[in-house]
């Protein structure tokens, strides 16, 4: 099995692409990711795909598919970005609404790790949201071993696509 760091998608809309982060913004992050794709290719015994955002500060492994374009590689992953705390004591209204960017992106920032599976992943459709162009499972964890039991326990292997 392979593990691999996407460059980019081109959007097909002037000169943007998607996924062209390459690597984390920081150690940790990065970090983070790679032992996601680790534990993602040893799990499900499948070729991985690390893609970070264009601002570098939020990333996943995902599991390789057949799909080609916006479509492919992205049925299952783990994700991991860095976020800035809201300050004790600030509202969330305040924080959300009232404050600027650049305040928010001077605030200590932390961790966070994700799960993603569409609906056609999953053993029960329940389990997921709306999507973008299909519903989506999309959930937050307190450790990586936490996303991956998730994703173990509710992603149906016979579902993805090879």
């Amino acid at each position: 099995m392979t593990i691999t760091r996407s460059t980019g998608l081109y959007t097909g809309y002037g000169a943007y692409f998607c996924g062209n982060g390459y690597e984390g913004t920081t150690k940790e992050l990065d970090d983070t990711v790679k032992r996601e794709a680790e534990l993602l290719t040893t799990t499900f015994k499948r070729d991985i795909e690390i893609r970070f955002n264009s601002d570098r500060e939020s990333g996943g492994a995902w599991l390789k598919n057949s799909l080609e374009g916006f479509a492919g590689n992205c049925q299952v992953g783990l994700g991991a970005g860095i976020r800035a705390i809201k300050p004790e004591g600030m509202s969330r209204e305040d924080w959300v609404h009232n404050s600027t960017r650049e305040f928010r992106n001077s605030q200590p920032k932390k961790l966070y790790i994700t799960s993603y599976a569409k609906a056609s992943a999953l053993k029960d459709h329940s389990l997921a949201n709306d999507g973008y162009s299909e519903p989506i499972s999309y959930r937050f964890h307190q450790s990586v071993g936490e996303a991956l039991a998730w994703l173990i326990e509710n992603v149906d292997r016979e579902k993805i696509l090879d």
